[in-house]
């Protein structure tokens, strides 16, 4: 009886770029209002300027263009900033915690800064929900 090791799966979720079919690209030199004109019309459809040309130019060439994926909310867009900081404070928190457990001494500026940074983020996600969204940014 042989001993066969069984496939070790990963959970690691592959990133999108990763998994991207779309490899080729294509490039053309535009005068400034020949790309204002454009990113005009990718904005009044509602998505980027490079999928609003590869629509385009998909279209054009008589090939079905495949559907859009959904666009981030606002929400998604601020609770991705909020993440980001979360993670700075994080690891500002560790930092001096790791510092302090060490036999160093916290500097009382720094931690002063981290319960600034932490009150600012607090209330930019509490104006967010206040306002229905319209305080999303983080300065």
């Amino acid at each position: 009886m042989t001993d066969h090791a069984e496939p070790v799966k990963s959970n690691t979720r592959r990133r999108r770029s990763e998994v991207r079919r779309r490899t080729s690209s294509v490039s053309a030199r535009l005068l400034p209002s020949e790309r204002a004109a454009i990113e005009a019309c990718a904005e009044a459809a509602g998505c980027g300027v490079g999928t609003w040309s590869r629509e385009v130019l998909t279209r054009a060439a008589g090939q079905p263009v495949p559907a859009r994926q959904a666009a981030r909310t606002d929400l998604a867009r601020a609770v991705g900033r909020w993440t980001g900081e979360v993670g700075k404070l994080g690891n500002n928190l560790n930092q001096l915690s790791r510092n302090a457990h060490q036999g160093g001494r916290v500097d009382s500026t720094a931690l002063n800064g981290l319960t600034a940074a932490i009150r600012d983020l607090h209330a930019a996600v509490t104006a967010y929900e206040v306002d229905g969204g319209n305080k999303a940014r983080l300065e």
